[in-house]
């Protein structure tokens, strides 16, 4: 049965390798990066924010062990030390990062303002080809959960006409039509990027229906485990 578990650095290797060896949100780099050095970019940003903020996103796993997806690359610091585990983890069915918009260094690159101090960030939402969509409604709902349990208000995302999870292959970004299906509205665009913004305050009953007709169609999906969530996420 799927279950939710936080995500943190000591899970960057849970995910599917395009996303483990990425770290376009968590670098303000430009042009291509040697696979190793992303990878390790990724996971010291996510352990130095992580440290302080908490986990820093969401995975839906299978809860089976898989060799699906292997260990990070070699040459990246401690990945010897976790090939053997990396080769026993669950299957992945969708992930969902999320982290304060002032700790991500790409929005300095990117051609809009940056969202209010308080706010959050959410990027990288990638979900399996089998029922993508559906997943990734699921996926972003249980983030809108956290996220307010946190005490988290607002949420921004970016979007574009042909963004995740319609394009995994231009998964930097959410398409529009997504975010706006599931409450983000607008608030500036250039033409080919959309910044957009949901108010989690009055999100509950918006929650409430999501999860009644995706339960509907799902069965019963748990909530992760109070005990799996902290503040501090383990590294």
């Amino acid at each position: 049965m799927p279950c939710y578990v936080p995500l943190c650095a000591g899970r960057q290797d849970l995910l599917p390798p395009v996303c483990r060896s990425c770290a376009w949100w968590q670098t303000a780099i430009n042009g291509q990066q040697h696979t190793a050095d992303a990878a390790e970019r990724r996971h010291q940003w996510m352990l130095a924010v992580g440290s302080t903020w908490g986990s820093l996103g969401l995975l839906q796993e299978t809860g089976e062990a898989t060799r699906r997806f292997g260990p990070r690359s070699a040459g990246t610091s401690g990945s010897r030390g976790r090939a053997s585990a990396a080769s026993q983890n669950p299957l992945v069915l969708a992930s969902i990062h999320y982290a304060p918009a002032v700790a991500v260094p790409r929005l300095g690159s990117l051609p809009f303002a940056p969202p209010d101090q308080e706010a959050v960030l959410l990027f990288c939402l990638r979900s399996e080809q089998d029922q993508a969509r559906t997943r990734a409604r699921r996926i972003l709902q249980k983030a809108f959960g956290q996220l307010k349990d946190r005490g988290v208000q607002e949420v921004y995302a970016f979007a574009s006409l042909l963004g995740s999870p319609d394009n995994q292959e231009r998964c930097q970004f959410f398409s529009l039509d997504f975010l706006e299906s599931n409450g983000f509205q607008q608030v500036t665009d250039n033409g080919e990027l959309y910044l957009m913004r949901v108010d989690l305050r009055g999100l509950v009953s918006l929650i409430n229906q999501v999860e009644s007709a995706v339960r509907r169609v799902l069965g019963n999906d748990p909530t992760p485990s109070p005990a799996a969530w902290t503040h501090r996420g383990p590294s």
